[in-house]
């Protein structure tokens, strides 16, 4: 999936409110309650007001304030608060790109409060973002068995379970999922996305039924669900969707813009052009209408019109990270390169999902050898969708050439060929090359270098 995914497990930290700490201090019962005690509760809640209105930083310092003066009060409540505070300090460094310092944060929540299912998840989050997979599963199934009612827990060790293959685990984990939230959008999206890799399409009309059961059946709703479909890459089922929503509403902009998408990417590019080129006027308010239309533009050789329509979308638009991500395409071919890079990092800073931007700046970085910053790009690129056949490629060419990591490699190579297009076609073409080597023949290419004539 994409970076437009909505069940991406970065979306699963939640901040822990008011009624996160059990039992607090009654008004009334002030005399009994010791002053340092009040002196916690009252930092505390100026931790949550801040987080409110949205000033984080002085939400961390007034969490931290609480974990600081903790130690020298003498009550069961204080580690009640303990546990919270630093569950919320650690969500506020992980939405600040932190993981690491996040971590000890919510490592500190649960040695407080063991049985903390939210610090636990969070905790696997964090893990996630920083690549160590193993700890993150282990943090997801502990979550689980403190608290087995935890949805969120079982959205994210699913996720882990689809990335490694082991699809019949992930299954039960979303039909556990499913029977605590039936509306939860993140897990149908889930089990679509599950049925898609399990090859079992028979499947995705039943999971269709239930998402429709879940929503009160109106065109707006159909046309959410159907969404889901064309970002799980469904797209037979997708278009199916968008063409009975037009036979009930004919010329409606936003059903017409999504089945454009399915036909741009299903090979009707001329088709998906003309009908996005008579959207323009009809959604103004539709960033994604000039960005995709830029964007089959650059496909079809028209760069002038497309960077005209980029530069548009970005004026008009400039919080969008996907006309930035165009704009880069553009000036990438125009062998802007220096102006390319500031627009792959303008989308990954507005959109740390955004996969694609993620990958061409690791492109890039590999050009001028810089293999470090490639490898981590390569990286963010497979954390915002380990399903993209580019990123595993990629990621899985740089460390066996690179000889980082030959094992991994080979797993994400051979993952990226399983699929289809021009990425699982390099893919095959680099495993054939590994297997020509080591028989002792030449491909002809070295293993420093790129395969000539290499496109992304």
């Amino acid at each position: 999936m994409k970076s437009g995914a909505v069940w991406l497990v970065a979306a699963c930290v939640a901040v822990a409110g008011a009624s996160g700490v059990s039992g607090a201090p009654a008004a009334d019962a002030a005399d009994a309650t010791p002053a340092a005690l009040k002196g916690l509760v009252a930092a505390y809640e100026q931790g949550l007001e801040r987080v409110e209105q949205g000033r984080r930083e002085e939400a961390l310092s007034a969490f931290r304030r609480v974990l600081e003066e903790a130690a020298a009060v003498k009550h069961p409540q204080a580690s009640v608060l303990v546990s919270t505070a630093a569950n919320n300090a650690g969500n506020i460094l992980l939405l600040q790109g932190k993981p690491q310092e996040a971590e000890a944060y919510y490592r500190r929540a649960v040695a407080a409060d063991p049985k903390h299912a939210l610090a636990i998840n969070n905790l696997g989050v964090a893990l996630l973002k920083q690549g160590k997979l193993q700890e993150a599963v282990k943090a997801f199934e502990q979550a689980i068995e403190a608290e087995p009612h935890h949805g969120m827990a079982h959205n994210n060790l699913a996720s882990l379970l689809m990335r490694a293959g082991e699809l019949k685990r992930a299954a039960q984990l979303l039909a556990a999922a499913l029977k605590l939230n039936p509306r939860n959008e993140q897990t149908l999206l889930q089990m679509a996305q599950l049925y898609a890799l399990a090859n079992k399409p028979e499947m995705q009309p039943q999971i269709w039924q239930t998402l429709v059961k879940t929503t009160d059946g109106s065109l707006q709703e159909r046309l959410r669900l159907g969404s889901w479909y064309l970002q799980a890459r469904i797209l037979q089922q997708a278009e199916r969707v968008f063409e009975e929503l037009l036979q009930e509403r004919p010329e409606w902009p936003e059903a017409r813009l999504q089945r454009a998408r399915v036909q741009a990417l299903t090979g009707r590019e001329n088709t998906a052009l003309k009908e996005l080129q008579a959207l323009l006027p009809l959604l103004p308010k539709e960033p994604g209408v000039r960005t995709d239309l830029a964007a089959l533009l650059l496909k079809a050789g028209r760069v002038p019109e497309a960077e005209t329509q980029a530069r548009q979308a970005v004026a008009a638009f400039p919080k969008d990270a996907k006309g930035w991500f165009v704009l880069g395409c553009v000036q990438e071919r125009r062998k802007q390169t220096l102006d390319a890079e500031k627009s792959y990092y303008e989308a990954v800073r507005l959109d740390r999902a955004c996969g694609d931007a993620w990958n061409n700046l690791g492109v890039l970085a590999a050009k001028r050898n810089d293999v470090n910053t490639a490898l981590t790009c390569y990286m963010a690129a497979l954390f915002a969708d380990p399903y993209d056949p580019e990123a595993q490629y990629n990621l899985g060419r740089s460390l066996v050439i690179g000889k980082k990591d030959y094992a991994r490699g080979i797993r994400l190579l051979v993952a990226a060929s399983s699929g289809s297009g021009a990425a699982a076609q390099r893919a095959q073409a680099f495993l054939a090359d590994l297997e020509t080597i080591s028989k002792g023949g030449d491909p002809g290419w070295q293993a420093a270098g790129a395969r000539p004539g290499e496109r992304r």
